[in-house]
C-alpha cells in the first residue's frame, strides 16, 4: 500500500492540471454546432426526390399562379436518405417517405432553362416554391442522361419557419418516371438539400 501512495497521488494531480489548463476543453458536436451557427435558427434536411407521375398541366399550374405557361405536371414522393458517418456517402437512397411534392415547369426538350413551381409537405412542413432548373450537361456522364441543377425559394411556409431553399443535383434519363433509370444505375432524378429558417 506504501508502494501505491505515490502512484495515487500522481494520478491525482495529472487530473487537477489537466482539468485547470487552459485551452484543455474537447469540442463535442453540440459546442461544434453552436460554433457554425445559432441554435434554432435553421433545420437541414437530405432527401432523394421519385418523379411518381407525369402530366399535362391542369388547373394547379395556373399561369396566375406559377407566373408562367407550364408544359408540364410533376408528382414526387421524397425518400429520407441514410449517409454513411465517416464520410457521409449515401448508403440508402430510399429509406422512408418524407414528403409529397406537386410541381409544374415550362422546360422542353433542348432549353437549358425550365421555371420551377412547387407545392408540397416536406418532413411534415407544408410550402410553396418558385425557382428554376439549368440543365448542365447532356449525355453526360453517358447518352441518356442529363445532368441538371434546380432550385426553389421557399415561402407560406409552416410555423415556426418563415423562409427556405431546396436546391438539388439532379438527372434525367430516357425513362423519366419511377426509380429505375435508362440507361440503369443511376439514383433519379434528385438529391435534394433543404435549409428551413426560423426567424432569428
Amino acid at each position: 500500500m506504501t508502494c501505491l501512495r505515490p502512484l495515487i497521488a500522481l494520478a491525482i494531480l495529472g487530473t487537477l492540471v489537466a482539468c485547470s489548463t487552459p485551452g484543455s476543453a474537447r469540442s463535442t458536436p453540440d459546442s461544434a454546432a453552436s460554433i457554425s451557427s445559432p441554435p434554432g435558427v435553421e433545420d437541414i434536411y437530405v432527401f432523394r426526390s421519385l418523379r411518381e407521375e407525369r402530366s399535362a398541366p391542369d388547373a394547379f399550374c395556373a399561369a396566375s399562379k406559377t407566373g408562367f405557361t407550364a408544359k408540364v405536371q410533376d408528382r414526387y414522393s421524397f425518400k429520407a436518405v441514410m449517409t454513411r458517418a465517416p464520410d457521409g456517402k449515401v448508403v440508402d437512397a430510399r429509406l422512408h417517405d418524407a414528403g409529397t411534392l406537386h410541381a409544374c415547369f415550362d422546360g422542353v426538350p433542348g432549353v437549358p432553362d425550365a421555371n420551377f413551381y412547387a407545392e408540397g409537405v416536406i418532413a411534415g412542413v407544408s410550402a410553396t416554391g418558385k425557382g428554376k432548373c439549368t440543365a448542365i450537361a447532356t449525355d453526360f456522364p453517358e447518352p441518356g442522361i442529363t445532368s441538371l441543377r434546380c432550385f426553389l425559394l421557399l415561402s407560406n411556409l409552416t410555423a415556426p419557419y418563415v423562409a427556405g431553399v431546396l436546391t438539388t443535383n439532379s438527372v434525367t434519363s430516357r425513362q423519366p418516371i419511377g426509380d429505375r433509370s435508362d440507361p440503369p444505375g443511376y439514383i433519379q432524378p434528385s438529391i435534394a438539400t433543404i435549409r428551413l429558417w426560423r426567424k432569428p
